[in-house]
């Protein structure tokens, strides 16, 4: 069996779509599938134009791309790409298509009229098109413009995963503080998210506000990079907590555990329904850290409220700041729902599970 995946954005790329698409690249290779990932930043994707998340891809040079697999596997939202591939499978394109539907894309407001127009006349037929569909939550279905979807055979829940033997609960985060000059006794959340346009939705703004209301004793790390930083570091002094905030940058993928390890508590303060699972929230807990994350569809599924940690209000940054408060004056409560996050990550979020259903999908399709 062979399989292609196609995504808008791919490692070292930020971005969760291309981090999933690459993790489930090299687990089916590992499983003895020939697996690739092709997405616009490759010179041998035959994108016709650019802008931002959309490539046009050239029918003929996407045709030729995807001839020798047996399945190509698409991981939508890909505008400009996902309309020529429903458009060759309609032609007569022998490949099965797996799609897997991560979330609602986002745009500046200036620019909905166009997303509405795409939705009404295009998704649902690059969506039809598809032999398959994914998702990560139903939950989250239910509640985007791919509901009309829930109840279809062909739509598939399948969370994605973290690996459970690299993310576990150790103490080798302290290492990180004291590099960061961080007092060791000192209470510390923890944030890791894209700080570019395109990941507005992530609410380091709310997050900072949140912080601002929370003791002296408290330090926020930031991980995370792009053309918003500046402006997230400028709102950190105007709101006096810039002496406590430690703004790391992006990190490698194989320090994100020490990352997680370093704080107390772990922010997921997402806006908007671009958020639709995630991954990092999935991470945090795999290392034993409770999460307080907003109440969002999806997001919801992955924490669970007064268990794992705390869902509040999106774009409430008092009710984040209470939730903080409450959880980091309470190490029992912290512990206590630490080991809950971890088990829950164990039974329901990790890899094994996730590539153990898509190769099902996969089977049955080939």
């Amino acid at each position: 069996m062979k399989v292609l995946h196609l995504s808008c954005v791919a490692p070292p790329q930020i971005g969760g779509i291309g981090k999933v698409a690459a993790k489930e690249v090299e687990l089916l290779k590992q499983r003895g599938i020939e697996a690739d990932l092709s997405s616009p930043a490759d010179k041998a994707f035959p994108a016709l134009w650019r802008y931002g998340n959309t490539a046009v891809a050239n029918p003929w040079g996407l045709k030729k791309l995807i001839s020798g697999y047996d399945i190509v596997h698409l991981h939508f939202p890909f505008y400009g790409t996902a309309e020529v591939l429903a458009s060759l499978k309609i032609l007569g394109a022998k490949q099965r298509v797996v799609m897997t539907l991560h979330m609602d894309a986002q745009v500046e407001a200036k620019r909905n009229w166009i997303l509405g127009i795409n939705r009404v006349f295009f998704q649902p037929w690059v969506v039809g098109s598809a032999d398959a569909l994914l998702c990560s939550s139903l939950d989250y279905i239910k509640q985007s413009s791919y509901k009309k979807l829930v109840g279809m055979p062909k739509l598939h829940e399948l969370p994605f995963g973290v690996d459970e033997d690299r993310f576990v609960p150790r103490t080798t985060g302290r290492v990180l503080r004291e590099r960061l000059g961080i007092p060791v006794d000192a209470k510390v959340i923890s944030f890791v998210g894209g700080m570019d346009r395109s990941h507005a939705f992530k609410g380091v703004d709310i997050l900072l506000k949140a912080f601002a209301e929370l003791p002296q004793d408290t330090f926020c790390l930031l991980c995370g990079d792009g053309e918003l930083r500046s402006s997230y570091e400028k709102s950190a002094h105007e709101l006096g907590v810039a002496e406590r905030t430690r703004f790391v940058g992006r990190v490698e993928e194989d320090d994100l555990p020490d990352i997680y390890r370093a704080g107390d508590v772990f922010a997921f303060p997402s806006t908007s329904g671009a958020e639709a699972f995630g991954l990092v929230a999935v991470e945090a807990q795999a290392c034993g850290i409770p999460v307080v994350a907003s109440d969002l569809p999806g997001v919801k599924t992955v924490v669970e409220d007064k268990v794992t940690g705390f869902l509040s209000p999106p774009s409430d940054a008092r009710e984040l700041a209470a939730h903080l408060r409450l959880l980091l004056e309470n190490p029992g409560m912290r512990e206590e729902m630490g080991k809950a996050a971890r088990q829950r990550v164990l039974d329901k979020f990790t890899w094994t599970r996730h590539v153990d259903g898509l190769m099902e999908v996969y089977e049955r399709l080939v």
